[in-house]
């Protein structure tokens, strides 16, 4: 008899001994049934329970997605539309202009709306958005009033007004910051009740699992082994099937996730895949980007650069780099990730262009082979839109803190002798009939002067143009080569003009700083001091009472007191000059210059006022430039470190004569002797005398500048110092203070000559 047929007896045995025993003791069969079934009853409760909990999950996250990410959006949308309104009352109150508070407007009537849909969504939060509500208003009421009230110049407390509106914005900032933070707390909470959800049905199923593993130990003990091998592989079917729906439920989950962010992020991101093709997952966003819904399986290329501003050399490049990219090792995106452009305009099908930044990134396997290629797109229109606007504003600030720092007659003064020497040089173009050596020479000393009056008084974005056009000067004296080109040099001058016209507007508009100034013309007007004239009026009135011996001695008097007005003082004259020289002594490392005029009682005319400005621009800044040495070398000399410019006056006869010098190492004369051999000025034979290659400074384009700048170096100040003064009828030359004939360096003075009808003794010394 083999085994399997004594176990079957043996339970034949077994049964027949527990039939007999019926009556004595219950069916333990009975029993496992019995408990088989509870268990079954209890998994079933278990299992409907997890059941209800993932719908109630499911229904939690479907809450989170139609309730809280559309609540979050808006609410982030009417803070930027808080911010912008802050900015354009701003603005409104500082172009003094109504228009952005209208556009304000707009904005306030969006939030509103806003906060009205927020309502409808999120019904459990009334209250307080009836709240935020009220407040937005009330800043907006507050700030609108404040506003208006500062253009029309109303008579209120604006600085209290103004500390109120801000209190009411930054209070509204806090309502609304904490308003997002608690609905992002409702958001959290329902996400980790979803978690505590999922855990709880997770550790059910787990002991609801042990709970039937113990009862088919029980049924194993009882029960045949092939029936207990099938009950194990049912059990185990059935915990399988669980957790793969529990994985499709959480991949299922993730996705709506993923589809959700791709629908609601307001930027563009897609995925380019081998062949340059774009994948048909993409963000919502593109197609407002691009304007079209064509785009999943078309070409990156195509769709993205297509119409753009990126040159056909660029374009073949950023096709080669997502070619040679993708399938290849990442380490060969880094090597050509450079040619990969970011940043393009595009004109789109209906005309407009759009301003996109671009953003690459590889998605590379367990290999580092890089899949495919990730693509964001941001449309930036409207920031690069703001940026330009923000820098147009910046721009006019400074040019309006320039304009600030200088008196508005000396302002004027310059303005007006730019636009005669702009004018002057139109002329010249138009008139030319090609390349004039001399021509030329002129149109640098009315740019040059231009250029140096700018510097003077600090007008700086305008230096930057003026010496554009002065390089351009300097290439045609240079370069025999270089065709004369009239046209584009009157485009230069017009822009040179535009600049200074610019100027004169942001004066007048802006500041309202219209005419001369108080100083007026002086072809209208001739100005006095008042004690002068006071001197005068006494003098007059003791005439009446005087003596006859006395009466001629008072007329003199009255009439030398008389032949000032229509005068101004040598430091007056050069106050502008002489304050800017302090900027400059910076610029240059040195120290800042001390500068003394001794008139000796002589005043100057009005009408020459403006030549010995653009006379001494020159003049002082290479004193500047050449003659001073810095502080280093000045002490190693045994010098004080700052510098000192001395000039006297003195009338001889029919001639004003200024003297000009200053405490520097002196004049170059080795140098200058080396250049003019070099330009072909002298030959080498024929040395001249210090005092003739001194005055060789005074030809057009000699300098002794080792580089050009915009202070110095392109041999045109002196040149514009002598045709200034010769044309007014006087001259410039140097003399030599001191040192030997065979040095190198010659302390000197310039002997600057006018006629004497420009000045006028006071018989003050």
């Amino acid at each position: 008899m083999d085994e399997a047929v004594m176990r079957q007896t043996g339970l034949q045995q077994r049964g027949a001994s527990t039939q007999s025993g019926a009556g004595a003791s219950p069916n333990p069969m009975r029993k496992i049934i019995i408990m088989v079934g509870v268990a079954i009853l209890v998994f079933l409760g278990v299992t409907t329970l997890s059941v209800q909990n993932s719908f109630r999950s499911s229904d939690q996250l479907t809450g989170v997605k139609e309730v809280y990410f559309p609540v979050l959006q808006k609410i982030e949308a009417n803070i930027v539309r808080l911010d912008k309104m802050e900015e354009l009352f701003m603005r409104s109150v500082m172009i003094g202009e109504t228009d952005p508070l209208d556009e304000a407007q707009d904005f306030y009537q969006q939030a509103d709306a806003a906060f009205v849909e927020i309502e409808t969504i999120y019904p459990a939060r009334k209250a307080d958005l009836e709240a935020l509500r009220k407040e937005f208003r009330a800043y907006n009421e507050l700030a609108l009033s404040t506003a208006k009230a500062f253009l029309d110049k109303a008579d209120i407390d604006m600085p209290t007004q103004t500390r109120r509106m801000n209190d009411a914005l930054n209070a509204l900032r806090e309502s609304i910051k904490r308003f997002r933070e608690s609905s992002y707390d409702n958001f959290v909470s329902t996400l980790a009740d979803s978690q505590a959800t999922v855990k709880l049905n997770l550790y059910m199923g787990m002991a609801l699992g042990v709970m039937n593993l113990c009862f088919m130990g029980v049924l194993v003990f009882f029960i045949r082994n092939n029936v207990r091998m099938m009950a194990v592989i049912a059990e185990q079917n059935a915990t399988l099937e669980r957790r793969v729906a529990e994985r499709t439920s959480q991949l299922r989950q993730k996705t709506n996730d993923i589809q959700a962010m791709l629908q609601n992020m307001p930027q563009g991101v897609m995925t380019v895949m081998p062949g340059g093709v774009i994948h048909p997952e993409y963000s919502a966003y593109m197609e407002a980007i691009f304007g079209t819904r064509e785009i999943a399986g078309r070409q990156v290329m195509d769709l993205v650069f297509a119409n753009s501003s990126v040159g056909s050399n660029d374009l073949s490049q950023v096709d080669a780099a997502i070619g040679s990219c993708i399938g290849e090792d990442v380490m060969n995106y880094e090597f050509n990730a450079h040619l990969l452009v970011t940043e393009f305009d595009k004109t789109l099908p209906d005309g407009s262009v759009k301003s996109l930044e671009l953003s690459w990134s590889p998605i590379a396997d367990d290999n580092d082979v890089v899949e495919k290629l990730m693509l964001c797109v941001r449309d930036v229109t409207e920031l690069k839109r703001l940026a330009s606007e923000a820098g147009a504003q910046k721009r006019e600030l400074e040019i309006i803190g320039q304009i600030l720092a200088v008196s508005q007659e000396k302002f004027q003064e310059f303005i007006d002798s730019a636009h005669r020497f702009i004018a002057e040089n139109e002329t010249l173009v138009r008139e030319a009939t090609g390349k004039d050596a001399d021509t030329i020479g002129l149109l640098f000393r009315n740019m040059h002067t231009i250029k140096g009056n700018a510097r003077t008084y600090g007008l700086l974005h305008m230096t930057n143009i003026v010496h554009e056009t002065e390089q351009e000067y300097d290439a045609l004296r240079k370069d025999d080569d270089k065709p004369w080109d009239a046209d584009h040099l009157l485009a230069q001058l017009a822009a040179v003009k535009a600049l200074v016209d610019e100027y004169q507007k942001v004066n007048e508009v802006k500041l309202g700083r219209k005419g001369p100034g108080r100083r007026g013309s002086v072809e209208r007007f001739l100005m006095v001091e008042k004690d002068q004239v006071a001197r005068a009026l006494a003098l007059i009135e003791s005439a009446h009472q005087a003596e006859s011996r006395d009466v001629q001695s008072v007329l003199k008097e009255v009439g030398q007191t008389l032949q000032l007005i229509g005068t101004d003082s040598m430091s007056h004259v050069l106050a502008g000059i002489v304050e800017s020289l302090p900027s400059l002594a910076r610029e240059l490392g040195k120290e800042p210059p001390k500068v003394t005029i001794d008139d000796h009682g002589i005043a100057v005319r009005n009408q020459v006022t403006g030549l010995l400005k653009n006379v001494f621009t020159h003049l002082l800044r290479n004193a500047m430039d050449h003659g001073l040495e810095t502080a280093e070398a000045r002490l190693a000399a045994g010098k004080d470190p700052a510098g000192h410019i001395h000039l006297t006056l003195a009338l001889d006869g029919d001639t004003l004569t200024m003297q000009l010098g200053d405490d520097g190492r002196g004049l170059a004369v080795g140098k200058i002797r080396e250049k003019a051999m070099a330009r072909g000025l002298v030959s080498e034979g024929a040395l001249p005398d210090p005092e003739t290659a001194a005055n060789l400074i005074f030809a057009s384009g000699f300098s002794t500048a080792e580089q050009v700048t915009e202070v110095s170096g392109r041999g045109v100040g002196m040149d514009a110092v002598k045709g200034f003064l010769q044309k007014e009828g006087g001259d410039v030359a140097i003399r030599f203070t001191g040192g030997r004939a065979e040095d190198e360096w010659r302390p000197f003075e310039l002997l600057i000559t006018l006629p004497a009808r420009f000045a006028v003794k006071t018989g003050v010394a």
